[in-house]
């Protein structure tokens, strides 16, 4: 990163932007007056442009000071978001849990109740984002990653197994028809992730790799590709598991009982730093919970739904 000059002078602009009044800004900065005369005066130096101009008695913004206020307050903005962020993620009341939106809509979120029921004093703070890395997992409690669950310098658990299966919609149902062999599936739409993989290898295991559907595309979002489904443009692949209930009643329904199997949702944290305590309730419970799956499963009967990197790999996450 290049060195941004007199950053304290630029912090202390902004604060009198907003403020237009040295005195007040002097307040909000816990300086005096004169010192926030002297960053202003070092500002503009430097810059060899004035930033703020007074006329009777009031101060205005130059149009330099305008371009510099504007340019820079979201930036800083953005700043301060983050540092509350972290230092919220690190409260002892709350815990923070890394995981991607599809999930966290399709399993986590519903069951959270249950979390609360529990242990009513936690504080859940959960991070959402489609695809992250190791220094995005060392900065909170806990992450729930998509993989193999062997990653280097991490301890893992399986939550959900992500065995993937073609997944469509009623309303497509309704106009189309539910395939009877993987082989018509030449007759619909296929939805793929950022790439066709999955698709290639789920057909390739059905024993019909020539299948290529009657239209494809490419969703990189799951949550969007998963909107399709519903509205009955197309088929996916995705985990029953995660959306057992949808299946259950009718909303959405898997045509075949092949999977793919090999990737899984996996609770993850780094080996090496000790779990806290309030961490480690959150963690029994998630795995409690999958237990509680697991039993379900079992119960219902035959044939209703129910060092590698971390989500860099070629096969897309969910």
């Amino acid at each position: 990163m290049s060195h941004i000059p007199h950053l304290n002078a630029l912090r202390t602009f902004l604060v009198a932007a907003r403020h237009l009044n040295f005195t007040t800004t002097a307040a909000e900065l816990q300086v005096s007056p004169s010192a926030v005369s002297h960053q202003i005066k070092t500002l503009e130096d430097y810059l060899e442009t004035r930033l703020f101009t007074r006329q009777a008695r009031r101060m205005f913004l130059t149009r330099e000071g305008e371009y510099l206020f504007h340019s820079l307050d979201n930036p800083f903005r953005q700043i301060s978001d983050a540092v509350d962020q972290m230092k919220s993620l690190r409260s002892s009341k709350s815990v923070s849990v890394l995981c991607r939106p599809f999930f966290s809509s399709h399993w986590l979120t519903p069951r959270l109740r249950y979390l609360w029921a529990a242990h009513p004093n936690i504080d859940l703070n959960l991070i959402h984002k489609s695809s992250f890395t190791l220094a995005d997992v060392d900065k909170v409690d806990l992450a729930i990653l998509w993989g193999k669950g062997d990653w280097p310098d991490m301890e893992s658990r399986c939550l959900v197994r992500g065995s993937l299966t073609p997944i469509m919609g009623r309303a497509l149902a309704r106009t189309h028809g539910i395939p009877k062999t993987p082989a018509d599936l030449q007759n619909y739409t296929l939805l793929h992730e950022e790439s066709k993989l999955n698709w290639v290898n789920w057909l390739n295991l059905a024993g019909v790799p020539q299948v290529t559907g009657a239209g494809s595309m490419l969703v990189d979002d799951t949550n969007v590709r998963f909107q399709h489904v519903l509205n009955g443009q197309g088929i996916m692949l995705s985990s029953p598991r995660l959306l057992s209930d949808l299946l259950a009643c009718g909303e959405l329904i898997r045509p075949f009982r092949l999977e793919l199997e090999g990737y899984s949702y996996y609770l993850a944290w780094p080996r090496n730093r000790p779990m806290r305590a309030r961490a480690a309730k959150v963690s029994s419970w998630l795995i409690s919970e999958t237990e509680d799956d697991a039993d379900e499963a079992e119960s219902r009967p035959p044939g209703q739904a129910g060092s590698s990197r971390l989500p860099q790999d070629p096969v897309p996450g969910l």
